[in-house]
Parts: C-alpha cells; structure tokens; sequence
C-alpha cells in the first residue's frame, strides 16, 4: 500500500507487531477488552488508521479500554464477523457491503448511478439519510458510528475484453458483492453476476471462474488484480465504503466518558481514512497502466436506459421515507 498512501504512519512491522502484543499502561492491564474484527488487510488504510484509533483510545483512558485488532479476515467471512458482532463475541466490527440482509436500507448508498462524489455520499451519511440508517441498525443491536470509511467509486476490470458500452457486458460472468441489489444491477445490464467474498476474488478471477468484476481503483491495486486482469473501464458506477459499528449492548454498557474518548477517535480515523482513499484513489491509474493494464472511459449511457425498472423495485425494498431521503439529495429517480 506504499505505493499509494503516502501519510504519516507505522510501518507495517510496526502495525503487526503492537496488535499481536498485550500492552499496558504503566503497570496496569485494561478494565475493558474489547475485540475489533475486520476484512481489510494489515497494509490498508481501514486497518492502519483503526490501529491508531485504539491505540490513542488505549492510551487516551490509561488503559481502562482496550481494544484488540483483528484484521485480514483472521476472524472469518464478513458474514461471520457481522454474526459474531451481532451474538457479541466480538464488541467492534467495520463493515463493508454485508448489512444489507439485515438492515436493507444500508445499501443505499451504493446505489447506481445516485451520487456523484465521496462529498455528496458523506454529506448525507453523515446528516439524514445516516440518521435514518443508524436507527435502523440499531434496532437489530447494532450501533453505528455517524464517521464511517470511503471504498471509492467503482469501475469494472476484465480479462477478455474492455468495456466500451453496456452491450460488452452481454453474457459475461461478472463476480460482484453478496448484496442481491449488485447482482439485480449486473443482470439488468445483460451480465452474468455470480457472487463470492472478497475473500476469493483474486483466485475466481486467476481461475477464469469469472470473466470481470468491480470494484473502486484503489483496491484492484491493492488486491494486485492487474495479475488476472487485463483492462479496466473506467464507469464510476457506484459509490462503496465502511460503516464502523459496535454491538449495541456491549456500546451501551460502556461508561460515558470512555464513549466520549471512542466517538472522538473514530470520527479523527475515519476523517483520515478517507484523505488516504482520495490520494490513493487519485494515483491508482497510473499505477496500474504501469502494471501493464488497459485503461479506457467507457460511455455509461446505455447503462442507465433499464434502471427505471430497477429504482422502481429497490424503492419498494428500501420504503418510501428512506428514499425521499435519498432524492433529496441526489434528485429524483423514479
């Protein structure tokens, strides 16, 4: 991730080494234990900046909160993780596309299409829109913190072929996120999405099991996908990012000034977070030109022309007050 986020930090050593150690303050260990699972890798912005989260929070309450990271999936599947979050096995969990089963309306945001930049997604995540997804969650037992992590817009990477117009994606297998609303999108569109983790994406995409998939810049460098895939079109098709969450229960036994303490440093992580995604965002095609990929804009037109039927359906999914919500700060839809 060096090649892409170029902010103060420690070194991946570092990071590895303070999340395998039990540390204590002066001579005394935590009051509190808590566990914070996560898919991201060890190297990436999620990872490194909610490391130096609770290292301030373990610091900031002389060891009172103590909060372990375990990130690259060390837990499981997010799937697992959000069951474990939910049974409170482990209290913290950052969250990527796995909500919605739950708590549909999470999804929103990352409908086609709807918002244009990260600054219009998070002026409604972090005013209306959030307040209404957060009570929604935590009527499931999930607390959701207002300040959440950026994924970038996505774009799609093939190995057969660019995508120049929505007729090149007739017939072709396309690995997409768990949530049914990316495979309505995908089949919509003529493709043919098969779901699987991101976990797996590296190997379906190596084993020709898929023909393309989607994902935000920054992350297909990461993930090295310019070694199984050959061009990338550049669509910015939707907006993906993090809700960082906790289970209700274990949040709302936390005394108020340790709550004080974790509200202010989530909000100061995730405010970076998002300052690193934009830099390694912003550099990510020439490294991956550089990488020997094929990059072309692609006419997103034709994309659009069956989503009438689409917005119609989801709007009936997410409910109508979610969705004037939505409208009200992307304009009408449907």
């Amino acid at each position: 991730m060096t090649d892409l986020v170029t902010s103060t930090r420690p070194s991946r050593r570092a990071v590895l080494a303070g999340t395998a150690a039990t540390v204590f303050i002066g001579s005394r260990a935590a009051d509190i234990r808590w566990r914070l699972g996560l898919s991201q890798p060890v190297d990436s912005p999620n990872f490194i900046r909610l490391k130096e989260m609770t290292d301030r929070v373990r610091a900031e309450t002389n060891g009172r909160l103590d909060i372990s990271m375990h990130g690259g999936g060390v837990l499981g599947s997010d799937t697992k993780m959000l069951g474990m979050l939910q049974s409170g096995e482990i209290e913290m969990y950052n969250a990527g596309n796995v909500l919605g089963p739950i708590v549909p309306v999470t999804e929103m945001p990352g409908l086609p299409f709807t918002f244009k930049s990260p600054a219009e997604v998070f002026k409604a995540l972090d005013g209306d829109l959030g307040d209404y997804i957060r009570a929604e969650l935590l009527a499931k037992g999930i607390y959701a913190f207002r300040w959440g992590g950026d994924n970038g817009f996505h774009h799609l990477t093939t190995s057969t072929k660019p995508i120049r117009t929505v007729e090149d994606l007739a017939g072709m297998t396309m690995r997409t996120p768990v949530q049914e609303m990316t495979v309505d999108f995908f089949a919509a569109l003529g493709a043919v999405p098969k779901k699987f983790p991101l976990s797996q994406l590296y190997q379906v995409l190596k084993d020709k099991v898929c023909d393309a998939q989607t994902d935000p810049l920054f992350l297909i460098v990461l993930m090295k996908l310019y070694e199984v895939q050959t061009y990338l079109s550049l669509t910015n098709h939707w907006w993906s990012g993090f809700t960082f969450t906790a289970n209700a229960a274990a949040w709302k036994s936390l005394p108020d000034d340790l709550k004080t303490v974790v509200e202010r440093n989530v909000r100061i992580s995730a405010l970076a977070q998002r300052e690193d995604v934009a830099r390694a965002t912003a550099a990510a095609i020439g490294i991956l030109e550089s990488k020997g990929m094929v990059v072309n804009q692609c006419d997103v037109s034709g994309f659009k022309k069956p989503l009438g039927a689409f917005y119609a359906k989801w709007k009936g999914i997410y409910g109508a007050k979610a969705w004037a919500l939505l409208e009200a700060h992307v304009g009408k839809l449907v």
